[in-house]
């Protein structure tokens, strides 16, 4: 779905007012400062994949910020943001951290926690909006990518930033199940890009855990299929042991199994959102690992709050 919005048609005394409401249906609310509202102008267009929102702003000087009255307790997965500059810089601030973004880069920034972004001359940036849980499901702490400026210049980042590209380009011509692929082959480039920088394997005291944490990540993506996976498995594989691992993953709000278990659901409702109805939902569950369907099937509506046919036959009236 593809929607544009513009003040070029607006009066300049509502312009404002408009602007706030556009953002505040695009993201979430926000507290919006213009350096001139009597000569503001902006425009928005927003794409909703299956798995990720992605929105190109243009506009002139302005200052957004999250206060605490903003964000709701009652909020369900609070996305994560993705923001690339490109003309000019952004100045970012969260929780006593504050970092600049140039054109050419791109930030990992927290929804659900106050925060202040700006710059201060006309701007263009892409937002990639991503729920809380899909980019979890590949990156087990995202919040170890945050106040950080990761390149768009090479390696990772430059197949990133040229998928993201493309995907603009196709998405009118793509149905819901290419719609659905690309959304997960961005995600998966995504992940890659922060993973793929050294600063995080060797960050301060953290190196040694965040490098096994790296190992244990990408042993788990290469074996979620396998039935047989288990903490003892991967602490084997990874040349730790059991209560290390466990140790590793403590204030993260999952224990290992909990983290494989929300893997394997997110995987599933990708392929029930975006597969062909020709897969029966036995195949799907074994396909992720599930040994058990009827378990499959408990876990599904615990997790999401309907059944997997339920989520299928939704995905079939999006069509």
């Amino acid at each position: 779905m593809h929607k544009s919005y513009s003040t070029s048609l607006i009066p300049r005394a509502e312009r404002a007012g408009y602007w706030r409401e556009v953002i505040d249906k695009t993201y979430f609310p926000l507290a919006l400062d213009f350096r001139e509202p009597d000569t503001f102008n902006g425009s928005l267009s927003c794409w909703n994949l299956e798995q990720i929102s992605i929105s190109r702003l243009e506009t002139s000087p302005t200052r957004y910020r999250r206060n605490a009255r903003n964000i709701s307790k009652d909020e369900d997965n609070s996305p994560f943001l993705i923001t690339i500059p490109q003309l000019q810089p952004v100045d970012f601030s969260q929780d006593r951290h504050k970092v600049i973004c140039n054109p050419g880069s791109f930030i990992l920034e927290r929804s659900d926690l106050p925060y202040e972004f700006s710059y201060a001359r006309d701007n263009q940036l892409w937002v990639l909006r991503v729920p809380d849980a899909n980019l979890r499901t590949r990156v087990r702490t995202p919040e170890r990518f945050l106040y950080m400026e990761f390149s768009l210049q090479q390696g990772a980042g430059a197949l990133f930033s040229d998928f993201l590209g493309s995907v603009i380009r196709q998405v009118p011509y793509l149905g819901a199940q290419g719609t659905g692929l690309a959304s997960q082959q961005l995600l998966e480039l995504l992940a890659l890009t922060l993973e793929d920088d050294d600063r995080v394997i060797a960050s301060g005291e953290a190196c040694v855990s965040n490098a096994h944490l790296m190992r244990i990540e990408h042993f788990v993506r290469e074996n979620i299929t396998n039935p047989d996976l288990s903490p003892e498995l991967i602490a084997s594989a990874c040349q730790i042991s059991t209560r290390y691992m466990h140790k590793l993953f403590q204030g993260s709000g999952q224990t290992v199994s909990q983290w494989i278990k929300e893997v394997r659901l997110q995987a599933a409702m990708n392929d029930i959102r975006s597969g062909s109805s020709n897969v029966t939902l036995a195949e799907v569950a074994y396909k992720w690992g599930f040994a058990d369907q009827a378990h499959f099937c408990r876990s599904f509506k615990s997790r999401f709050g309907c059944t997997a046919r339920e989520a299928r036959e939704s995905a079939r009236e999006d069509l």
